[in-house]
């Protein structure tokens, strides 16, 4: 059913198991829900974001693979514990360099279940009566990982009662705070995140979270930070957040300091790109 178009590598890691999972990473001070004061204290969970190749005609193949070999296999390592949630997006619209097609984001609370291996016993629990080898050789035919990351969540704007942020489509901010004022977390957490939360009221964004990029390291990266929007419906994503939602948020600010709150996010980092993604497939939502 799916022929061998891509180069795959020989290790079957939990890192194409997640296919671009996103580890995402919050510390209870970080990620505050509006709706409920609790925090979730001495609780980490990481995102792992997998970049995937595939051949021209492949997409459809893609999604099926993915829907029907991959995803029984993440729903079972949620209920092992082993993640809290694992999603499939398109890419819709990347960088100008970019060479994948397909994001994959994972978020885990366990680090050392990132890059595991994938085992014969959990394939052969959810896919009975196949052979776990041929089957592994299967679920890595026709797609190659180009790159992955894993980032930590430093906090979140989400509607009430949702434990992670949810959303049909999504537009990632890659940011790079390097050589800038250094006050690009306070000006996204207590500027930004307050505005976020009038979206979420208002129906026009489901979710928003910031986060910080642990690996890749170095002064090679061309990005330090991001943040991404979660959205129901694709036409909200056109909306602009300008003056008239930041009065709202910051009813006690002048329209003089709102713009120089505006100024100083500017000057407090490089906005790098902004991709636009939707989810395909979902083996659940974050817990």
């Amino acid at each position: 059913m799916f022929s061998q178009t891509g180069k795959i590598s020989s290790t079957f890691s939990l890192l194409a198991v997640g296919l671009m999972t996103v580890c995402l990473a919050f510390a209870a001070a970080g990620f505050t829900n509006k709706a409920s004061a609790e925090t979730q204290e001495n609780s980490t969970v990481y995102l792992q974001i997998d970049y995937y190749a595939v051949q021209p005609g492949q997409q459809q193949d893609f999604v099926t693979l993915m829907d029907e070999l991959w995803k029984p296999v993440q729903q079972k390592r949620m209920e092992q514990g082993d993640i809290t949630a694992w999603h499939v997006y398109d890419a819709l619209v990347t960088g100008y360099t970019a060479d994948y097609q397909f994001v994959t984001i994972t978020t885990t609370d366990d680090f050392s279940a990132l890059y595991g291996e994938l085992q014969d016993e959990l394939v052969a629990a959810v896919h009975t009566g196949d052979d776990p080898e041929t089957l592994k050789k299967q679920m890595y035919d026709g797609f190659t990982r180009v790159n992955s990351e894993i980032w930590s969540m430093d906090g979140a704007a989400l509607p009430e009662g949702a434990s992670g942020p949810e959303g049909k489509y999504i537009t990632k901010n890659y940011m790079d705070a390097r050589d800038a004022s250094g006050e690009h977390e306070a000006m996204e957490l207590d500027f930004w995140k307050p505005i976020h939360y009038v979206r979420i009221d208002q129906d026009i964004l489901n979710s928003w979270v910031m986060y910080s990029m642990v690996k890749p390291g170095g002064a090679s990266r061309e990005y330090t930070y991001s943040t991404i929007d979660y959205y129901d419906r694709l036409g909200d994503i056109e909306g602009s957040v300008g003056m008239e939602l930041a009065r709202i948020a910051h009813p006690d600010l002048t329209d003089d300091e709102l713009s120089d709150y505006f100024a100083r996010t500017s000057e407090s980092r490089t906005a790098y790109k902004t991709e636009m993604w939707r989810e395909v497939v979902s083996a659940g939502k974050p817990n």
